[in-house]
């Protein structure tokens, strides 16, 4: 069976980027950043899926959907927007959207919802991420660089967490992570602990709300090693048992 033809459209790269490594492999997966090149792609790409920024650049989303309709394309869509109005409302109606996500949003509900989509089409159905990858999409989309070193020992913690969710994180999970590492327990929790400080200060507030608890002022404080890695192991298991039969 050919492979599903996958369009990712919008303004973030890193966004665009989470999504395509998610993607790539199991299908052909065309990434673009502004409209006018959205246009280009789909003169000869014809996806059968398109992943759609609404504030999309050069060309704007709501016109990108309504150039694909007339070029008698008929893709599923799952259209993202920060903002949310009346003409957006009618204008994804209109444009026959599947699903419309309001932003910030980490990929791994955008690619949950994905699945859900091309499950009740008549394309080939979605297939989920593995748990690696679902990880790493939620560590970038929290603003935590692949280039830390903390970055890589947090992936395997949260990982080994969802298996064994009553471990000691400091006796047995930072020994463990750092055996497989080749590195040692310190290290391993120094640099978890840097790479979280490193990406706290640049947060974007609404999407780090809904990953971690809030103070009485409604705000993040800063996590611990702790927090983040039961709180994202938490998320992980929760996708497991949401994921459709």
């Amino acid at each position: 069976m050919e492979k599903l033809k996958i369009l990712v459209a919008d303004n973030s790269e890193e966004f665009c980027r989470s999504l395509a490594d998610a993607l790539r492999g199991v299908y052909r997966v065309r990434v673009c950043r502004d409209g006018s090149n959205a246009l280009e792609i789909l003169q000869n790409f014809k996806p059968d899926v398109c992943i759609v920024d609404l504030m999309l650049s050069g060309v704007d989303g709501i016109t990108l959907l309504q150039k694909i309709l007339q070029m008698g394309l008929r893709p599923v869509v799952l259209a993202t927007t920060r903002y949310v109005s009346d003409y957006i409302l009618e204008s994804v109606d209109k444009l026959h959207v599947g699903y419309l996500m309001v932003k910030p949003c980490a990929p791994e509900a955008v690619l949950s919802r994905l699945a859900d989509m091309t499950q009740q089409s008549s394309l080939p159905v979605f297939a989920h991420p593995d748990p690696r990858t679902q990880v790493s999409n939620m560590l970038l989309s929290l603003g935590i660089s692949t280039k830390l070193r903390g970055y890589g020992y947090l992936r395997e913690a949260i990982l080994l967490m969802v298996n064994r969710p009553h471990q000691s994180i400091t006796k047995e999970l930072y020994p463990t992570v750092a055996t497989n590492c080749g590195v040692t327990a310190v290290q391993v929790e120094r640099s978890i602990r840097s790479a979280i400080h490193s990406a706290f200060p640049q947060q974007d507030r609404q999407l780090w709300q809904t990953f971690f608890p809030t103070g009485e002022n409604g705000v993040v404080k800063r996590p611990t090693n702790s927090t983040v890695i039961s709180c994202l192991a938490d998320r992980l298991a929760l996708c497991r048992n949401n994921l459709p039969e």
